[in-house]
C-alpha cells in the first residue's frame, strides 16, 4: 500500500466495495482530499463505471455536509482492479458511500 497524502484516504480506498448499481454512493480519494460522486452507468460486466461528482453544500461551522445529485458533474471512469479494488485516473475509489472532505491546508 502506497503511504502518502491522508492515511484515512489509504485505508478507504483499499476496502472492499459492494456490487455497483446505478444510484450508489461513491467517493473519489485524491492526495488529501475526497470528493463524492454517483455511479451514473455499470458497465454489463461489472467492472466498469462511470461516476458523476456530486454537489456539496456545507452546513454552519463545518458540522456536516449534505449532498445532490449534480447534472453537470466532472464524470469519471472507474475500473476494478485485479485486487479487488476501484481506480479512476490513478485515484482510489470506493462504492456504497458518499464523502466529502477539503484540505484546507495547501
Amino acid at each position: 500500500m502506497k503511504v502518502y497524502g491522508n492515511l484515512m484516504n489509504r485505508i478507504s480506498e483499499h476496502t472492499t466495495s459492494p456490487v455497483p448499481e446505478v444510484g450508489m454512493g461513491a467517493t473519489i480519494y485524491h492526495w488529501s482530499d475526497r470528493t463524492p460522486a454517483t455511479v451514473t452507468k455499470v458497465s454489463p460486466s461489472g467492472k466498469t463505471v462511470e461516476l458523476t461528482e456530486d454537489r456539496t453544500t456545507e452546513w454552519s461551522n463545518d458540522y456536516g455536509v449534505s449532498f445532490a445529485p449534480n447534472p453537470s458533474g466532472v464524470v469519471t471512469t472507474a475500473r476494478l482492479t485485479k485486487n479487488g479494488t476501484w481506480k479512476a485516473d490513478g485515484n482510489g475509489v470506493s462504492l456504497g458511500k458518499r464523502n466529502a472532505y477539503y484540505d484546507r491546508s495547501f
